[in-house]
């Protein structure tokens, strides 16, 4: 047989073979967080595109929560096996987004992030079956968001550069109650950052108690005086804990939540070497 012609019949065949066989497929886009992500195969579940290149760039994973609401989240990897790893929550009214830098600055230093948006935002807007999810600060509401925390550092913990006995959570606003609220009764947690925490955001998610069980692992707890609540809730729930690993970060400005990046202050240098030190 003429060599050009088995030569372009066999790269058909195998082109045709590829097209057959994918189940999963993932575009990326190293410049924005809008991933898109096509499952054709609706067994494949919890497990992260893989990775593109040796500089891995972010990936658009999903997974659902038990009561059906599909979190959607984007997933850095690290590239060495048996790396940290630390789960990024927003505010309320954010998305994933707004960590989407400082989870660069992590990958680019060795620790796995995801950064999710919780239910009701970003890309988080919908159930299994397609129905609507609205944002809510019901009992039922902060039930699920507590959920879905659990079900992120389940994902986390399985992805395969993951060591899944150093990970960490950062939380901002609401989402730094659900970080610490959910550490506290995980002691494979090791260390968490509270951004701009409250007391008891919505009157259903109380840090005190939370804070007292956490016990004397490792905490920094961050915000800025123009933020006033946020800063007397930090002085508080930073007496409260135990031990001699707690750190309290006041800036005098910048703002609420992930919004202290932009101050200027140099914030991520201060995560990012707190994390180094604690997982």
């Amino acid at each position: 047989m003429n060599q050009k012609l088995f030569a372009a019949t066999a790269f058909a065949l195998f082109s045709v073979a590829a097209c057959q066989t994918q189940s999963f497929s993932i575009t990326t886009n190293q410049s924005t967080d809008k991933i898109a992500v096509n499952s054709t195969n609706s067994t494949t579940k919890n497990v992260a595109a893989p990775e593109q290149s040796e500089n891995s760039v972010a990936q658009t994973i999903n997974f659902d929560a038990p009561d059906g609401v599909k979190i959607i989240g984007t997933f850095y990897a690290a590239n060495k096996e048996n790396s940290p790893a630390v789960l990024m929550l927003h505010q309320f009214g954010g998305s994933r987004a707004a960590y989407k830098d400082l989870a660069r600055q992590f990958q680019e230093n060795g620790i796995n992030v995801l950064a999710i948006d919780g239910r009701g935002f970003g890309e988080s807007t919908r159930k299994a079956d397609g129905s609507r999810v609205s944002v809510s600060q019901s009992n039922e509401a902060v039930a699920g968001m507590k959920s879905d925390v659990a079900a992120a550092v389940k994902f986390l913990s399985e992805q395969k550069n993951v060591d899944k006995t150093r990970i960490g959570i950062i939380g901002a606003s609401y989402g730094s109650s659900l970080a610490v609220i959910y550490a506290a009764d995980n002691p494979a947690i090791k260390s968490v950052v509270l951004l701009s925490p409250g007391t008891n955001y919505f009157g259903n998610l109380p840090t005190e108690p939370a804070i007292e069980r956490y016990g004397a692992r490792p905490v920094l707890i961050v915000a800025a005086e123009d933020d006033g609540e946020s800063a007397t809730a930090s002085r508080r729930l930073d007496k409260l804990a135990a031990g001699d690993k707690h750190q309290l970060q006041i800036y005098p400005k910048g703002g609420h939540g992930t919004a202290i990046f932009a101050a200027g202050v140099g914030l991520e240098k201060t995560l990012l070497e707190f994390f180094r030190q604690t997982l």
